[in-house]
């Protein structure tokens, strides 16, 4: 059960992240409330890997730090839901 619950936290977390991606690569409106909302949380839950990579094309260098983002948070979902079924069995 624990298992399930750290597996669907960490992919909704890395889904926020990537719909974050997509509004940045879209050019969706930054004024529009919800974009806001899932820049904030995206911001958030990625402030380590936000400026990793200085690259000039802004897009690119959302794509590459956001996107290290979210592959954490699921590399990191993934292992701890691995260890829990390997605990549990």
């Amino acid at each position: 059960m624990i298992v399930h619950i750290v597996t669907i936290v960490f992919g909704l977390i890395a889904l926020v992240i990537l719909l974050h991606l997509a509004f940045v690569l879209l050019e969706a409106n930054p004024g529009n409330p919800l974009v806001d909302f899932i820049a904030d949380l995206a911001n958030w839950f990625s402030w380590l890997f936000r400026d990793m990579f200085t690259i000039d094309d802004p897009k690119a260098r959302a794509v590459v730090n956001y996107g290290l983002a979210a592959l954490v948070f699921l590399a990191v979902g993934g292992a701890i839901a691995g260890a829990g079924r390997r605990w549990h069995h």
